[in-house]
């Protein structure tokens, strides 16, 4: 995957200390894309690669991913993930794609309509190591500014029962070798 252009005229730094950032929640909203970010940008990541937009509605921010088209990918994976990211573009209004760079970089600035979901997964308690079900809102899809962009509840992904009972197996370990550790500090407060 090719590097892309920094663009630090339309890249912001961190936030200004107390500063509360809301998120964009479920539903269809009007968004205005912010910023670009890839997976080449990220120290340390060795996931699959992707490409991220930022976007904003209402004074609320979101992210929009993308992931990359591999070599490993199947060609029905890669055409799909092709048309997902040009849809995006299209409706934020770019029209030349003869240099991907460009394309992805003119639609910094542009708007359109994304729809978001939530999904859970299972996640870690960073304090204590519990397993906890956390919950991320994720792009679904988008249309052009005034077009019908649709959002209902049933789009958003819960545990399946699969996943549900790993995390129920999971949390018993952590709630039996943490009720093991508590036991054990206890016995070391005994006067004998």
């Amino acid at each position: 995957m090719s590097a892309l252009p920094f663009n630090l005229n339309t890249t912001t730094t961190g936030r200004a200390k107390g500063e509360k950032v809301e998120y964009i929640t479920t539903g269809a909203h009007e968004c205005k894309i912010t910023g670009l970010t890839t997976s080449d940008e990220l120290q340390d990541y060795n996931g699959s690669p992707f490409i991220q937009y930022s976007v904003a509605s209402g004074g609320k921010v979101g992210r929009c991913r993308f992931w990359a088209v591999k070599e490993t990918d199947k060609p029905s994976t890669q055409e799909w993930k092709t048309k997902q990211i040009k849809d995006f573009l299209i409706n934020s209004g770019v029209k030349d794609f003869s240099d991907d760079s460009k394309a992805l970089n003119e639609a910094i600035g542009n708007s359109l309509m994304v729809t978001f979901i939530s999904e859970e997964y299972i996640g870690v308690n960073r304090d204590n190591q519990e397993p906890v079900i956390r919950t991320a809102t994720k792009y679904r899809w988008s249309s052009k500014v005034g077009g019908k962009c649709t959002y209902n509840n049933d789009m958003n992904q819960t545990l399946d029962n699969n996943q549900m009972s790993e995390f129920s197996e999971k949390h018993a370990m952590w709630s039996k070798s943490n009720t093991i550790a508590q036991s054990a500090a206890s016995d070391e407060d005994m006067p004998f």
